[in-house]
């Protein structure tokens, strides 16, 4: 409890808490690209989890049909809800959740660390300082409200500790043997409930604990310990495989009641180990923003190329003693080559740090791991966490030495002036630890987006009171969600925020999966300004609302349009967000259809025809757009409707470099030759569901063995009606 208390005596003291105005998000940015992005997830799951009960499905996104993000994995954010979903029954406020969560992960995270420093021979006032310096971790401050379901590594602790005892003598551990009898498992009893913790509480801590648990034990046998060490392991993987399935049984019945997604959402890629791999250097370099001048410059000196930004896997000081002393332990440990003698703790440690690196580290590891289904992980510098508490173990150890030698005196009167100094020390390593660890660039200023905050709310509480309950609202532009949305100057998730966030009775276009039933959105951006209203007004939305900030040149031409045919706006935030009330819309541009019509209307843009392109370079899918190609350039035309369609597919080529003067459109049972430059066109029926096109391209590198721009060809595909 003491160092629960002192943690969060810190954050509000290092956050200035008494200033902020805690009911406005901690983070609430729009700016593309930032990280800040997440916390209008995390927001958006919170209002779901308030309103509806949980966060499976939400009736008010993806209008004109519903939100589910059941098939979004969210297992391992299982007790990080739960507890949210306390809070925000218990406040109703949607914003103060979300910052309260974040506070809270840093007692809770104290809470976690204490025993197990207790358990790795740690005396209880050095676990005190070990425990409050671990909660205020870089790596807390850098997730922040945004991450903060990453913030919450209450589990970490844990996976340290299972390594340390499969690294450790005989009677770490049960014998296999003596699984047939209830001590053996009630000494595996405690490992097992902590495995089932890091279960739910981060899909990429599990995956931490698999891995290294593996390695651990691996390195154990190969010391000379039983063999029953990997039946250990594999059984303390198995619970927490069990407990990960359980946790996120809503997604596996989705994706097994609903066919795959066609953009593969959210399935990552081959190779995307590689995006954030740990960099050693970054473990050491001080925090973004230091406040001591000469510690803030090399960490600027020490980013990764092309990135300007705070890094993941900085440790801090006391953590980086800690590592270097653990590494140190275990080289000299290998050079001395004492065998029979039994691996120190620090030696134990330095282990587990030494096969995180080979794991995370660019080139290792993970790389090989994604063959074997760990392809979704893909930020693996945040196993720095992992590598931070075994830092912090050693350094609490070193303290315990100290404290040893100057705590001396056996009298007990003589003891008392050295305790009180120790108690000073103690302090003054969380103070300066805190102020090394918690630079006041990462920590939290609601008070620069309170204003923005307001006027979102006002905006939409001024449409609000215009449209009548459950009304529906058509955003523009359209965007992808989750993910992969920014557009210009919109961030990824901003029209959550400029809607849903604010809203109670509304509902709203925006939040579909993409890949799923909100993609009948994209084809709308082909029609023109006339053709959209009226689907979109068939269809039964009652508003359209304008982003500014998602055009190339501030939605000139579109807020044109809509002005043009609707007249002005009837709400604007006086920046960049516009409103439209289509129920009064002139007859001259919705027309005079009757009821049958604008059914008609609505079907056809619901099951309007959609185009995906990817190819033998790039796998990702994308809609239409125009992709680098050495040999082949697939397409995927999608008919969700139950009619066939008259339709026409045009293709463009771009040659760069050596290319053979033609290629092959194939599609079905037709193979059209053409001729590699220009636009072709090639007239269908399209049939309900998908049919499959292939574009083949003659180039001298048919197996593109080593991707060259010079030896490509671009191919752009377009669906339009016929």
């Amino acid at each position: 409890m003491l160092a629960a208390v002192l943690s969060t005596v810190a954050v509000g003291v290092l956050t200035h808490l008494w200033d902020l105005p805690v009911h406005v998000p901690f983070q609430y940015a729009h700016a593309p690209g930032d990280d800040e992005e997440d916390a209008t997830l995390d927001l958006m799951l919170i209002k779901n989890v308030h309103e509806a009960g949980w966060f499976n499905t939400n009736a008010k996104l993806n209008a004109p049909f519903q939100q589910h993000w059941a098939e979004w994995p969210m297992g391992g954010d299982l007790l990080a809800y739960t507890i949210k979903k306390g809070i925000v029954d218990t406040t109703g406020d949607v914003p103060l959740t979300l910052n309260l969560f974040w506070l809270l992960t840093f007692p809770l995270t104290a809470l976690a660390a204490f025993p197990v420093l207790r358990k790795l021979r740690v005396s209880w006032p050095a676990a005190v300082v070990g425990a409050v310096l671990y909660s205020l971790a870089p790596y807390h401050f850098r997730n922040g409200a945004g991450h903060e379901n990453l913030a919450f590594y209450v589990g970490v602790p844990i996976i340290v500790l299972l390594c340390v005892r499969m690294l450790g003598p005989d009677n770490a551990l049960p014998h296999v043997r003596d699984l047939t009898g209830a001590a053996a498992w009630r000494r595996l009893g405690w490992m097992a409930m902590g495995t089932v913790l890091i279960a739910v509480t981060g899909i990429y801590y599990l995956a931490f604990l698999l891995c290294l648990l593996a390695i651990c034990a691996v390195i154990s046998v190969l010391a000379g310990r039983k063999v029953g060490r990997l039946a250990i392991a594999a059984i303390l993987g198995a619970v927490g495989l069990l407990a990960s399935t359980v946790a996120n049984l809503p997604t596996l019945l989705y994706r097994f009641q609903h066919p795959a997604n066609i953009l593969g959402v959210p399935d990552r890629r081959l190779g995307v180990a590689e995006a954030y791999p740990l960099r050693i250097v970054e473990l050491f370099s001080p925090v973004t923003g230091h406040r001591f001048g000469p510690f803030a410059y090399i960490a600027d000196q020490l980013y990764a190329p092309n990135q300007r930004g705070p890094g993941t896997a900085v440790l801090g000081i006391a953590a980086s003693v800690g590592v270097i002393v653990a590494t140190l332990a275990v080289l000299t440990r290998a050079i001395r080559r004492a065998p029979g003698r039994r691996w120190s703790f620090e030696v134990r440690l330095g282990l587990v740090i030494v096969a995180a690196f080979v794991l995370a580290a660019a080139g290792g590891l993970s790389r090989a791991l994604e063959l074997v289904g760990l392809s979704g992980v893909r930020a693996w510098s945040r196993i720095a966490i992992v590598v931070a508490f075994a830092g912090i173990v050693v350094f609490a150890r070193l303290l315990d030495r100290a404290r040893v030698a100057v705590v001396r005196p056996r009298r007990r009167a003589r003891r008392l002036i050295p305790r009180a100094a120790w108690a000073t020390v103690g302090a003054l390593i969380i103070v300066l630890g805190a102020l090394d660890q918690a630079s006041p660039a990462l920590l939290p200023r609601p008070q620069d987006h309170a204003s923005l905050w307001r006027r979102d709310a006002a905006f939409v509480a001024s449409l609000e009171r215009r449209l009548p309950k459950n009304a529906m609202v058509f955003q523009l532009p359209v965007t992808d969600f989750p993910e992969h949305g920014t557009v210009e100057q919109m961030s990824a998730h901003d029209q959550i925020k400029e809607g849903y966030l604010h809203s109670k009775t509304l509902r709203w276009s925006a939040g579909g999966i993409r890949g799923r039933s909100g993609e009948w959105q994209w084809p709308t951006t082909e029609l023109t300004t006339r053709e959209l209203v009226r689907g979109v007004g068939a269809i039964g939305f009652a508003a359209v609302t304008v982003d500014r900030n998602g055009y190339s040149d501030r939605g000139k031409h579109e807020v044109g349009a809509l002005t043009a045919f609707l007249g002005p706006p009837v709400i604007t935030d006086g920046t960049h967000l516009l409103a439209w009330d289509l129920r009064h819309a002139p007859a001259s541009v919705v027309g005079h259809e009757s009821a049958a019509a604008r059914r008609a209307r609505a079907r056809r843009m619901l099951d309007a025809p959609r185009l995906y392109q990817y190819s033998d370079v790039d796998p990702i899918r994308d809609r239409g757009s125009a992709q680098a190609v050495c040999a082949n350039a697939n397409v995927l035309l999608v008919n969700p409707g139950r009619r066939g369609v008259a339709t026409r597919l045009e293709v463009s080529f771009e040659p760069r470099g050596v290319v053979a003067p033609h290629g092959r459109i194939t599609l079905g049972h037709r193979s059209i030759r053409v001729t590699v430059e220009g636009h072709h066109f090639v007239a269908l029926t399209l049939a309900p569901g998908i049919t499959r096109a292939t574009i083949t391209i003659r180039t001298p590198a048919a197996r593109c063995p080593s991707v060259q721009l010079d030896t490509l060809t671009r191919v752009s595909t377009r669906l339009r009606p016929r």
